[in-house]
């Protein structure tokens, strides 16, 4: 039998959410039907070893976000796709579509499924952009309803991220202190100066610690403002760390302040971890959580919150069982998967 061969097109492989999806769909797709090949275009490589270690066909191009790496980009990404007979095209965020769109012109054959994996996609510019680059592109994926919007196609199809829950089932000890975990990118759109504040807001009412994992543009000032603060003793900063399932684990709660969203990989993985969740209501994140299975609130309500679930933990954990189990029947990577192998299928099939 003749296999597709599909090319997971990412901007980068940092670890963030997307990444992390197209890790999943490249481990688990069905190596008996699709042939899965991974391109990232710029210089991001923090997960390059786990892609590697796996076994998945990764190509980096270390490209720079200016005018002439964009045409470098197009060239290079137009010969990969000559070179191993690509006939799918899976573009992950906007610059990975614009890419996909331009080779497109070049083999209209080709068929490119767009996943833009946030609610905010940058800017009203962009927004536009893919709005006009829908004719391109043959189908979106969304992952709820209540993100649809303008510059998504008509023809898309509603596919959740999802997770391996087997791998965050680990007998680890809860840390000494009450212990509340972030993670993502050091960047305006996370909001970690809320959890500085937070945690300023809370040092006297409880004992805790706030724990911020990953890295990004703003580490040097939020490690500033929390010195500035003297909230040494209470906040502090892991930086990138391959040991995840460990961390949420030994947690007591997970909390995520952020702007705007997608649907988070990290609340997957806190869910996963049974670990009680507190979270903004934006993108998503409704179609995964609600007041039944963790707490879903405005930033000014977050240190109420926080105190109740400490004080309730057991009612907490209550919330976060319901919300494993959601994620253990909804959210199976392999379910996940078996998504997107049809929506490619469909499309190779399509004449």
């Amino acid at each position: 039998m003749k296999k597709i061969n599909v090319l997971q097109l990412i901007t980068g492989l940092g670890m963030g959410g997307a990444e992390k999806v197209v890790l999943d769909l490249s481990s688990f797709i069905n190596k008996e039907k699709f042939d899965s090949s991974v391109v990232s275009l710029n210089d991001r490589i923090e997960l390059l070893d786990s892609f590697k270690i796996k076994n998945i066909k990764t190509k980096v191009l270390f490209g720079k976000n200016n005018l002439y790496d964009f045409f470098k980009l197009f060239f290079k990404v137009n010969s990969y796709v000559k070179d191993n007979s690509i006939e799918i095209i899976h573009a992950h965020m906007t610059h990975s579509l614009i890419i996909a769109s331009f080779v497109k012109l070049l083999k209209p054959s080709l068929k490119i499924v767009y996943t833009s994996h946030n609610l905010n996609i940058g800017s009203k510019f962009r927004e536009y952009l893919v709005w006009l680059l829908k004719p391109m592109r043959n189908i979106d994926i969304i992952f709820s309803k209540d993100i649809l919007n303008f510059f998504y196609k008509k023809k898309h199809l509603v596919i959740p991220n999802g997770i391996n829950i087997e791998g965050y089932n680990l007998d680890v000890d809860k840390a000494k202190v009450f212990t509340i975990t972030s993670i993502g990118r050091l960047e305006y759109v996370k909001n970690h100066t809320f959890l500085i504040d937070l945690a300023n807001q809370l040092k006297d009412s409880m004992d805790f610690k706030i724990q911020i994992v990953g890295a990004g543009e703003l580490e040097d000032q939020l490690k500033k403002k929390t010195s500035d603060l003297n909230l040494d003793k209470y906040v502090k900063f892991l930086g990138l760390r391959d040991d995840i399932p460990e961390i949420l684990n030994s947690s007591h709660c997970f909390a995520l302040p952020s702007y705007w969203e997608g649907l988070p990989i990290v609340l997957l993985e806190a869910a996963a971890s049974k670990l009680p969740i507190i979270s903004t209501p934006v993108g998503s994140i409704p179609s995964l959580i609600n007041n039944d299975s963790g707490i879903l609130c405005e930033l000014k309500e977050f240190s109420k919150n926080i105190i109740s679930i400490k004080k309730n933990y057991k009612n907490a954990l209550v919330r976060s069982e319901i919300l494993f189990e959601n994620v253990n029947k909804n959210y199976s990577i392999s379910e996940i998967v078996k998504q997107h192998e049809l929506a490619y299928e469909n499309l190779y099939n399509e004449k």
